[in-house]
């Protein structure tokens, strides 16, 4: 499978803001055929910039809520309608800060129904049109460096971030008799609007303490979350499956005592 001309339409969930937004940018600027941007709540402002740079007829916007598997799957239709799907990339997502003791069953669905279920219910809908058609397909799921580590305040997306990997595994095994590859990405901190989201309460460590965990001492750009994930969509990729591939600026390997002792 390749994602240049001629292969048909990438469907981006959350594709309207941060690592979505610019993963979107950057599969067109690469010549992807088209993206199908699916968002709850698409910014108007940004959908106009992007309909002016790419036109319309590389973009296809639907406002859907991925919680939702009839919505997702009506969604994939629609899309389905003007061409195949080249690949699919799972990006929905969001965050809530709040006090371990304090979570309801509410919390948790809010957290778990998007980045779970809306990845399962996205992958299902793009996999089955796929193995209709008796073509391949990749996915590409989003996870977090969070999954990792203890983050007090946070407990459901770290449960959610990890519940997404063991789904990227899992999904991977059995789907791969159809050749259709499952792989995630695990970010470390990047500049994005849910990175602000999460930092929102007072109290929290200041942006260069959270840069200062990275072995390379900055936050990532969105557009080099979007690089991986591009590549885990095409051709170049063909061997990799059940991976989860961490982006993170080298977070997962320092410690401030080592990072002391190389200055």
């Amino acid at each position: 499978m390749s994602i240049g001309a001629g292969h048909g339409t990438v469907l981006v969930t959350g594709g309207a803001s941060g690592i979505g937004l610019a993963t979107v940018r950057t599969l067109l600027d690469g010549g992807a055929d088209s993206c199908a941007v699916l968002d709850l709540n698409p910014d108007p402002g940004v959908i106009e910039a992007l309909t002016r740079q790419y036109g319309e007829q590389r973009l296809i916007i639907l406002s859907c809520n991925v919680s939702d598997r009839d919505a997702v799957a009506a969604a994939v239709r629609t899309v389905t309608e003007s061409g195949p799907i080249a690949g699919v990339v799972n990006c929905a997502g969001t965050l809530l800060a709040k006090p371990s003791l304090d979570l309801t069953l509410a919390d948790l669905h809010r957290l778990f129904d998007v980045h779970v279920a809306g990845s399962l219910f996205t992958a299902q809908a793009a996999a089955q049109s796929w193995i209709s058609a008796g073509t391949p397909g990749a996915i590409v799921n989003v996870s977090s460096v969070a999954s990792t580590f203890g983050w007090p305040g946070r407990l459901p997306y770290p449960i959610a971030k990890a519940s997404v990997e063991a789904l990227t595994r899992t999904l991977a095994v059995e789907w791969a008799r159809w050749d259709i590859r499952v792989n995630a990405v695990a970010p470390g901190s990047v500049d994005s609007p849910l990175m602000a989201e999460g930092r929102r309460p007072a109290g929290v460590k200041p942006l260069e303490e959270v840069a200062d965990r990275h072995a390379l001492g900055r936050v990532a750009d969105a557009a080099e979350i979007a690089a991986v994930i591009t590549f885990l969509l095409s051709d170049q990729s063909s061997f990799m499956t059940g991976t989860v591939v961490p982006v993170d600026g080298g977070f997962n390997i320092t410690k401030d005592s080592a990072k002391e002792l190389a200055q």
